[in-house]
């Protein structure tokens, strides 16, 4: 069988961290297999090893990917509210807190799809590791979006607001079918919007 290039090495690469990400969000990462990704990649299982040591190392880069893809989403909500942060900010919790968000787990906040996944991870693995320096990321980089003020929202102001958020999303999504899912998405944008 022929070697591919280099290239088609890279792209391979990215196609599995592709398809990994998403299936990890959507499926949890329990409930996705090594032959899952690589088929979602459109490749075969028995290349795995040439791009990645374990599936613990395809989760922090996965999860790690995850975070990155997001970054567009939370950039330009400032510009888009031609520089009023209080209406950037509505404008992002409106959107986190809502329906579409809530039934959108692969396309989403990787914190509020992996959150559960994480906390029964080794503590100081790598997959953790990648998850905590992701969110420490998102921190600094909500803070602008996260204030209704002239400034940046602090960091302390940022992690209550984030938890909020993060926290209802997760109870939204455990309880969808329900009444109380809705209501639960309406109780986080009252109480943040409402500030």
């Amino acid at each position: 069988m022929p070697r591919v290039s280099r290239k088609q090495a890279d792209q391979h690469r990215k196609d599995v961290l592709d398809a990994a990400s998403r299936l990890f969000l959507e499926h949890g990462i329990d409930g996705v297999s090594v032959p899952d990704v690589m088929a979602e990649a459109g490749l075969t299982h028995g290349g795995f090893y040439g791009h990645f040591s374990s599936k613990e190392a395809l989760v922090a880069e996965a999860c790690a990917k995850a975070f990155e893809d997001r970054r567009s989403t939370y950039e330009g909500f400032i510009e888009r509210n031609g520089s009023d942060r209080k209406a950037a900010r509505a404008e992002f919790i409106k959107r986190y807190a809502s329906k579409n968000h809530r039934d959108s787990v692969g396309l989403g906040c990787p914190a509020a799809a992996m959150c559960g996944d994480l906390a029964r991870k080794n503590p100081r693995g790598p997959v953790r590791a990648a998850f905590a320096t992701a969110m420490d990321t998102l921190v600094d980089r909500l803070a602008p979006v996260l204030s209704g003020k002239k400034k940046a929202a602090t960091r302390e102001e940022t992690l209550a607001q984030l938890s909020m958020l993060v926290g209802g999303l997760v109870l939204a999504r455990s309880t969808k079918g329900h009444p109380i899912s809705d209501e639960i998405l309406q109780s986080v944008r009252s109480a943040l919007i409402d500030e």
